[in-house]
């Protein structure tokens, strides 16, 4: 058997350390569409914004498919899509390096501008496995913040100090439940799979992706809030929807209720 701090731990991101919120989904979204139109306006490109808007929406069900095969979609390329989508034509975007850095920030900033919440417990749960287990690292898809931005925002909200190793989805070429995912976060932590809980609220990404990787799982029993189900074309409420695998094949090893109780799980292991 092996001993409890000779384990890892991983986390998930969305919907584990940081939770959001559906108004700040739509303020972000707003902000993202509003700021490709004022982008595109500068650079001398006419738009309806209400275009935009109707095709900043409508592009969330298409980045889903293409997550869903497990591809990735850069940053500029929804961009793409959005713009392609609005103009009703297969619209080229500007090659000047300082026109797609306007497009790329007005897209990417308001997740710092509009952040998602903190976990009111995830300072307390980190600090708690930093004396239970060996490293903790992060395993994150992302969707329309890339990894880069993201480092940012867990860094302002004052938990990326806590992570050995972060690896999000956009930077490794796989998305979870895929197996690769979690494999390449077991060679960054520098152990081995069988070694590893991962910690996440979605059943079949965070549980069933990583006991299919080896690893032991543990489910952060967190449902969809109304309000994002009342925003079926939020990417939460699409990744949530797009199931592929039965309930019966997803066993957690644990089920926690809140973020904390995961230190719980990991002191049960001494018990064994």
């Amino acid at each position: 058997m092996t001993a409890p701090n000779d384990f890892s731990v991983t986390f998930d991101l969305w919907e584990t350390l940081i939770i959001d919120r559906p108004e700040l989904d739509l303020d972000r979204g707003r902000l993202r569409y509003e700021g490709i139109h004022s982008a595109l306006s500068r650079l001398g490109i006419k738009l309806p914004l209400q275009d935009l808007e109707k095709a900043y929406h409508d592009s969330a069900a298409q980045l889903q498919a293409v997550w869903g095969r497990n591809e990735h979609v850069r940053t500029i390329d929804q961009i793409r899509l959005i713009i392609r989508t609005a103009s009703g034509s297969t619209f080229s975007l500007p090659e000047d390096p300082e026109a797609i850095e306007m497009l790329l920030r007005a897209y990417v900033d308001p997740i710092l501008a509009v952040p998602p919440k903190l976990n009111e417990q995830a300072v307390m749960t980190l600090e708690g496995m930093r004396s239970r287990v060996q490293n903790i690292g992060l395993v994150s898809n992302t969707g329309r913040s890339p990894g880069w931005v993201l480092r940012q925002l867990i860094g302002r909200l004052g938990i990326l100090e806590f992570f050995d190793v972060t690896i999000f989805s956009d930077e490794v070429g796989w998305r979870k439940p895929d197996k690769h995912i979690f494999e390449r976060a077991a060679i960054e932590l520098g152990t081995d799979l069988h070694k590893i809980i991962h910690i996440g609220d979605d059943p079949e990404a965070d549980v069933w992706g990583a006991k299919q990787a080896g690893m032991r799982a543990v489910l952060f029993d967190y449902p969809i809030p109304e309000g994002f189900k009342r925003l079926p074309s939020s990417l939460f409420a699409l990744s949530r929807g797009d199931r592929r695998i039965k309930d019966s094949e997803i066993n957690p090893d644990g089920r926690i209720g809140s973020l904390k109780e995961a230190l719980d799980f990991v002191d049960s292991l001494r018990r064994v």
